[in-house]
């Protein structure tokens, strides 16, 4: 394996707490605590304890994030205040300050170098939310120690500070495959501590220097937090599908349309049926017989990158208004991993390099950072709230596919004959564009999250994050269809739950579990097995299951039942499936999931129709069971109106639609996340929202 020039010039990398797993530290409301002492995880190629130490000290600094027009308010604020001699002075040097006026400051630089304008005060209301670097603080080196592999099934794994195999298998850190742990020590500054008056939270970026060698920077990696988690809220988005080419797409049609002339689709189209191979054709469907519209591009074309870039925003304003705490992804991040404008030579000596991947998109998005505006781009945000991630079966994917392929055009709003323009550009490798490679998560586990799987606890709320893997084949229609299965959750991941059971859940918690592949997802129709009696062409669908509908007819809760009418397996997790459904019953309040981009919602009950208490028999065991739980199908988040009716009816299963990509027939509901709100320490809110386009 082939080690880029990142690594190789580097002593060590903090690699956790990192972007997409940031740590928490509670402060009181009172804001009189200064100090913290927090942990660090490091991969070093340095073998010597004593001297990996040694090059730590004084390399370590926190830069804390804060907010430009809070900041451009405080200074305001400190030039409207003048004393009786500054008075004095602007009155006798009247004529020299009204010379001076040309020279005045009209902008103003943060720590990380970013240029920020003064405005007049009058339009302060009017500035949006901007990152502001404040000043950078001096960690302390406590102390070293080594850190040593642990999975997350063995009883010592620690979320934060554990290096699981998969780093040193797959060389994930090249020849950075020493691990080590710091307890660093660091105070407030007086800006912070204001700020923390203000704000419910402020993120610090850990700044690692590196003289002649380059900085290592994890963004929004510590969070220090004024919330007692009773009343709190978050975001969930999931899909996202990002990829350069997205941002290339707009550019490349409205080029095409401008140079072929309509007489000359037709021997376009017949000339690239010709160039498709056998395999392709397998993978596409029949062409549509109307290939005309008469919106405009820029009205149908649906960018996930610039579905993203507005989340961002709107998240942003919700975070200035103290009313936003954090933002779960659960996986499809990305499109797939190489950028799709690589020659095949150059791929040979990638390996995945960061600068290559589409995973540097998503961080620029992500952060603001520069990227080369095309046409039909918007401008973006630096997201102003800590992000958790997992990745989806997408972003085990190499390289990019056909969009061709199963008419996935019409997702993003193209017709036939611009997705056959796009072929000269980017053109996919039909072997190639199916394959699954873990090292296609290696910048994802070097620049955002080391992670896989891990949980998190703020008050009395557990939140469980879980890798549900990579594409499965063991069904190829599903996934020729578009709707592939997930390898799913592991033995070792069941250890795992089983471990949280047994040693963090408490009665009375609130545990979400967050996973890419959705636990349950019936197919539309039911099942043959179900309705012998009836033909193919009638079987009853599942929205007619709904259970205020069934209800209102007032059909028994046996008949709404949908777990033995409908097969509930259809591409979602494909082991361990019955284990996942009883932990999701019996402790899960709700799972959030992905990975079909549509909007599905149910609720389960205990099939032995009678309550039980999951933690009578320690320690607990997640058996697998042949009928695991009761499944109802309805939109709840929509139909329970508050919080009592959300508790009655717990727990919940839901599936949200994809934040960059909208199903076939509805392509403009791309841009879906759901909001989750908590009061008084119970769920009271779950319901779907739209980012505006």
């Amino acid at each position: 394996m082939i080690e880029p020039e990142y690594l190789k010039r580097r002593n060590s990398l903090v690699i956790s707490p990192n972007l997409g797993h940031p740590l928490y530290i509670g402060i009181d409301s009172r804001l009189k605590q200064r100090k913290f002492e927090i942990k660090l995880l490091f991969a070093s190629n340095i073998p010597n304890l004593t001297n990996f130490e040694g090059f730590l000290t004084k390399n370590l600094k926190l830069v804390p994030i804060l907010e430009y027009k809070w900041k451009l308010t405080k200074l305001l604020e400190k030039t409207k205040k003048k004393g009786i001699w500054d008075k004095l002075k602007s009155f006798f040097f009247r004529g020299k300050k009204r010379r001076q006026e040309t020279q005045e400051i009209k902008e103003f630089t943060d720590s990380k170098g970013d240029t920020f304008d003064i405005v007049q005060r009058e339009k302060l209301e009017k500035l949006k939310p901007r990152a502001f670097r404040g000043d950078i603080i001096d960690c302390v080196v406590l102390n070293v120690q080594n850190a040593y592999e642990r999975e997350i099934d063995n009883p010592e794994y620690d979320d934060y500070l554990s290096p699981q195999n998969y780093l040193v298998k797959h060389e994930i850190f090249g020849s950075l495959n020493k691990f080590y742990s710091a307890t660093i020590n660091f105070s407030l500054t007086d800006e912070v501590i204001e700020f923390l008056k203000s704000f419910n939270f402020v993120m610090f970026d850990i700044l690692q220097q590196n003289p002649n060698k380059g900085d290592r920077i994890n963004y929004h990696s510590i969070v220090i937090s004024k919330n007692d988690w009773v009343n709190f809220k978050f975001l969930h988005a999931t899909d996202l599908h990002l990829a350069e080419r997205n941002d290339r797409i707009y550019e490349i049609v409205k080029k095409w349309q401008k140079s072929v002339r309509k007489s000359e689709v037709g021997e376009i189209v017949a000339q690239s049926v010709k160039a498709v191979s056998y395999f392709q054709r397998l993978l596409m469907k029949k062409p549509e017989e109307k290939v005309e519209t008469t919106k405009p591009l820029s009205k149908r074309y649906i960018n996930p990158n610039n579905n993203f870039r507005n989340f961002i925003k709107q998240a942003n304003k919700s975070v200035n208004q103290n009313d936003l705490d954090f933002v779960v992804l659960t996986g499809d991040i990305i499109d797939f991993s190489i950028l799709s404008k690589i020659n095949k030579e150059k791929r040979k000596t990638l390996d995945f390099n960061y600068d290559f991947s589409n995973w540097r998109i998503f961080k620029e998005i992500l952060l603001n950072h520069p990227q080369k505006m095309r046409r039909g781009m918007i401008t973006g945000d630096e997201l102003l709230c800590p992000i958790f991630t997992i990745p989806g079966n997408h972003d085990f994917r190499p390289y990019h596919y056909d969009l061709r392929w199963g008419n996935l055009y019409k997702k993003i709003g193209l017709n036939g004959n611009e997705a056959i323009a796009l072929n000269d550009e980017l053109m996919a490798n039909p072997i190639s564009s199916i394959t699954k490679n873990f090292r296609a998560l290696k910048a994802y586990l070097i620049e955002i999250n080391s992670s896989l799987d891990f949980s998190l606890k703020l008050g009395e709320n557990i939140f469980i994050f879980l890798n549900s893997g990579s594409d499965s084949f063991k069904n190829i229609i599903d996934f020729v269809s578009g709707h592939p299965s997930v390898t799913g959750v592991s033995n070792k991941q069941i250890r795992y739950l089983e471990d949280l059971i047994n040693k963090t859940i408490k009665p009375g918690d609130n545990t979400f579990l967050m996973v890419h592949g959705p636990p349950i997802n019936p197919k539309k129709t039911m099942s043959k097995r179900f309705s012998l009696s009836k033909p193919k062409d009638k079987m009853p669908s599942l929205k007619e299951f709904k259970e205020s509908i069934m209800e209102k007819m007032g059909e028994l809760p046996s008949a709404i039942r949908i777990n033995d009418k409908f097969d509930l397996k259809f591409g979602t997790i494909s082991s361990n499936w019955a284990k996942i459904i009883k932990f999701c019953l019996d402790y899960s309040v709700l799972t959030l999931s992905g990975h079909t981009h549509q909007l599905k919602e149910f609720r389960l009950t205990n099939p032995q129709q009678k309550s039980i208490n999951p933690n009578t028999a320690i320690p607990v065991k997640l058996t697998k069971l042949e009928n695991p739980a009761v499944v109802y199908y309805d939109y709840y988040s929509e139909r329970l109106k508050n919080q009592k009716e959300v508790e009655i009816n717990a727990p919940f299963v839901v599936q949200t639609p994809a934040l960059g990509l909208g199903s076939y027939h509805k392509p403009v509901l791309a841009g879906a996340y759901r909001e989750i709100i908590i009061e008084k320490g119970k769920l009271t809110s779950f319901q779907v929202k739209y980012v505006k386009r």
